[in-house]
């Protein structure tokens, strides 16, 4: 009698090569039914990455459509959930997902597809699809928290901190798998993995208007994922399911310290935000401590500055207004427009030579800005010096032939300076535009007489 090499049984042998009985004999030459094949459709609808690509891809679209454009705009892109400072930290923290499904154009999206659908189907390999689905909202996620962390209120949008979170996962992965075969197998693939990271690092680096700081947060999250989440067989595991949650809760605590600095880095941003909403529905005062408390936090910040400035002119706290234009003169000097309304509290409080001279620094800085030469000839005015104003006038209403104001203005200087006859044409401008207005009517009959004379 011979034990079966198979279940142990004895059994009669025929032969001294004979090992199996002959139930498992008949098992192991029994043909094995093949799986039926599954469609190419239902293959692709269970893999992520595919879905992740078409769900990008549909989402793009669909603003373009709405935008009859295929380069998106910052409005556009704001309504659809793009992430940045002043909107995430100010309560809408959806931004940090929402921002990974969209793209600003189309050359964008093409990129981050590409590498999404050549890294996703190995991290869908190495990790399983689950895993790789909460591995690619974590990197997204992280890349989002970084971005506001360090640039602030710039608006980010794009999926490439979670595509650099994919790629920084699978190097930790590659190089710690239990499976010598698996590990020789993916080398080649880790050098081109890796190469690809460094050079992505650094062209961001070298570019602008590429948010490097989402590629670093994701990379960063993915690094560490890559290490705590299993691989292979080993995922099955019930101590590969503990690394699995263990990771997710690092990072989660991670996010939570990253989301509590992003909240005081962004806070004057956040002021901003919250200024223009209360000034928009008209509560002046709100919009008024709001952006001195962005001031407060923040005096280098421009924008503050000047909206600060300018809600003060509307409640004619003209010295208050003058400060804060001053302090955006030093900080941008460049900028024609903060001169312009310098020079408009300055008027106010009769500080007309020092008015004069912020209008006439506006005017030179902003030559194509009607606003600016309006200004200044209001104030050659009233220094009595009526042919400045009226040049300075004769340039605004070139540059806007359709404003009243500014045909109105100019027409009343040509008076002023005995040029009645050329002020009718001005002042029937202004009549057309605004025919209701008695004054204007008198005033045009007025030159009309004296122009004929």
């Amino acid at each position: 009698m011979t034990n079966c090499a198979s279940c142990g049984r004895e059994f009669q042998a025929a032969s001294d090569t004979e090992h199996l009985c002959p139930q498992c004999a008949a098992e192991l030459h029994q043909p094995i039914a093949p799986d039926p094949p599954r469609g190419r459709v239902r293959q692709a609808l269970e893999s992520p990455t595919v879905v992740l690509v078409a769900l990008n891809t549909l989402i793009y679209l669909v603003m373009a459509i709405e935008s009859r454009s295929f380069t998106f705009d910052t409005n556009l892109l704001q309504n659809w959930g793009a992430n940045s400072g002043a909107s995430t930290c100010g309560g809408q923290w959806w931004r940090l997902l929402t921002s990974i499904f969209e793209h600003a154009n189309f050359m964008h999206l093409l990129l981050n597809m590409w590498c999404l659908y050549n890294l996703g189907w190995l991290a869908e390999l190495l990790f399983g699809r689950s895993r790789f689905t909460l591995l690619y909202f974590l990197c997204g996620i992280g890349g989002s928290l970084a971005s506001i962390c360090w640039r602030g209120d710039g608006l980010s949008v794009g999926a490439s901190g979670a595509i650099f979170g994919i790629a920084g996962a699978l190097v930790p992965a590659m190089l710690l798998a239990n499976n010598q075969r698996l590990r020789r197998a993916l080398k080649g693939q880790l050098v081109s993995i890796s190469l690809f990271i460094a050079y992505s690092l650094w062209a961001g680096h070298v570019s602008t208007g590429t948010d490097n700081a989402a590629h670093v947060g994701g990379l960063a999250t993915g690094l560490v994922l890559g290490a705590a989440f299993p691989t292979g067989l080993s995922a099955l595991e019930r101590k590969g399911r503990l690394r699995v949650l263990a990771g997710t809760m690092l990072i989660l605590m991670a996010f939570a310290g990253a989301a509590a600095f992003a909240v005081h880095r962004n806070e004057a941003y956040v002021e901003t935000d919250r200024a223009s909403e209360a000034y928009e529905q008209g509560d002046l005062n709100s919009a008024i401590a709001h952006a001195q408390r962005a001031v407060q936090l923040k005096p280098e910040m421009v924008h503050a500055q000047f909206m600060l400035g300018t809600l003060l002119v509307d409640q004619k706290q003209y010295a208050e207004a003058a400060g804060a234009f001053s302090a955006v003169t030093k900080l941008k000097p460049e900028w024609g427009a903060s001169y312009v309304n310098l020079c408009l509290a300055q008027r106010e409080l009769k500080m007309l030579k020092e008015a004069l001279a912020n209008c006439e620094q506006g005017a030179r800085l902003s030559p194509n800005d009607t606003e600016s030469w309006f200004n200044l000839g209001r104030v050659r005015y009233e220094l009595n010096d009526y042919n400045g104003a009226r040049d300075a006038l004769a340039k605004a209403v070139a540059l806007n032939p359709k404003g009243f104001d500014e045909n109105l203005q100019y027409a009343l200087m040509l008076i002023t300076t005995g040029e009645t006859g050329k002020a009718v044409t001005y002042l029937q401008k202004a009549h057309d535009l605004r025919p209701d207005d008695d004054s204007v009517e008198r005033l045009l009959q007025h030159a009309r007489q004296t122009g004929s004379r």
